[in-house]
């Protein structure tokens, strides 16, 4: 299964090892900026959840055009504007003590990271010919993120990191240096294959062939859902826990980030093996089967007590584990080779439930208390796996 690691080429091994770094020290604060709106701006959770949406909405809507246009342009240069963009943004959330400033760097942010993200993870797949080394690449991608958003919380907790506004400069510092090191390797390597093939695809031809094909909606529509549910762990769970009143709230919730990252961490490759002959979609269907698992079990636990809500969330980690980096997989085999970027776009456009998940979660806490919120994330998360398993019977072609 490892034998893959060493068709790995430097542009590989730059995306996996950035995403890391981007993610350890991003992790040290992102997670907590629902918690900075309302300490600082005094803002209650459902108009942190329409804050946070809003400004990633506009960063989801772009990134189907910026998909569309890295198969056009290219990938590379894609990438090193939505670096600039990244650099820009993460510095005006660092020094910001406005509202509306805090606001322009999340949806700066928003643009820069769909540029990054989904270019970067179809340039991965550009770069090698094999099957098993394009699956491998974007499995350790996955793997090296968790280790980044696992550890990032915790240590930023014991360095007194977590939760400072000034992290975010550490950040724009970090996309400074990835952006040099992104330059001269993109100067070094070329893909195997030129990034459009033949004469270039019209937006509206490329919206076309993807609403054409019918098993691919079904995904897209079946994992935004699925994303709504799981964005809770970002969007609705901190604001959960000030709900209910936890004493020493970050320290529980980096503690639950952590088991999360390392649960993903120590669990991904053997089910990995496990389940190899288990085909793409079904996996899918399994994964958000114990998400549906690990909501309930948030809905039950009391929070006097970390322990079951820490449980709750080991069960709901072995789901991610096997359903994230399954998706990408999916959409990489569902793709036609000239319209990869397209298809990466358009599978983004399911982080709609990202941008849904706080608005959602944060009127089900406002109004209702978190056993609505949980109750409900259980039941969106078995219906995502009905959609699942229609979409694995029109594409049993490509999904074996």
């Amino acid at each position: 299964m490892f034998a893959a690691l060493r068709y790995f080429n430097k542009t590989i091994w730059l995306i996996i090892l950035a995403t890391f770094a981007s993610r350890f020290v991003l992790f040290m604060v992102w997670p907590f900026l629902a918690i900075l709106l309302h300490n600082k701006f005094g803002l209650n959770e459902f108009e942190i959840g329409a804050f946070l949406a809003g400004s990633a909405a506009v960063g989801v809507i772009f990134g189907f055009y910026v998909g569309y246009l890295s198969d056009i342009v290219g990938r590379r240069k894609i990438i090193l504007i939505g670096l600039v963009l990244n650099m820009i943004a993460m510095t005006i959330l660092g020094i910001s003590d406005q509202l509306w400033m805090l606001f322009a760097g999340t949806v700066i942010q928003s643009f820069g990271r769909g540029m990054v993200e989904n270019p970067g993870r179809a340039l991965m797949t550009d770069m090698v010919e094999d099957r098993k080394v394009k699956d491998m690449a974007l499995h350790m991608r996955y793997f090296f993120l968790n280790i980044g958003a696992a550890t990032g919380p915790l240590l930023g907790t014991f360095a007194g990191a977590t939760g400072q506004q000034s992290t975010f400069l550490v950040v724009a510092g970090l996309y400074v240096v990835y952006f040099a090191v992104a330059a001269v390797i993109f100067n070094i390597e070329r893909p195997l294959k030129r990034t459009k093939s033949g004469e270039p695809l019209k937006f509206s031809d490329a919206l076309k062939v993807l609403r054409k094909d019918t098993a691919f909606l079904l995904f897209v529509a079946a994992t935004l859902i699925s994303d709504i549910a799981y964005g809770q762990i970002d969007a609705g769970l901190v604001q959960y826990l000030r709900q209910q009143n936890v004493v020493e709230l970050a320290q529980l919730y980096a503690t639950m980030i952590f088991v999360n990252g390392t649960t993903i961490i120590i669990f991904q490759f053997p089910l990995l093996k496990l389940l190899e002959n288990v085909r793409p979609l079904m996996r899918a269907m399994a994964g958000v089967l114990l998400f549906a698992s690990g909501f309930f079990g948030f809905a039950i636990a009391p929070t006097e007590t970390a322990i079951w809500l820490l449980v709750a969330m080991f069960v709901l980690s072995i789901g991610e584990a096997i359903l994230f980096p399954t998706l990408n997989i999916i959409i990489d085999r569902m793709a036609p080779d000239h319209l990869k970027g397209s298809y990466f776009g358009a599978a983004s456009l399911a982080s709609f439930g990202f941008v849904l998940a706080p608005v959602i979660g944060g009127f089900l806490l406002h109004q209702f208390g978190g056993l609505t919120l949980w109750l409900t994330m259980t039941l969106m998360s078995l219906s995502v796996a009905v959609l699942y398993l229609l979409a694995a019977n029109m594409r049993k072609d490509l999904l074996n």
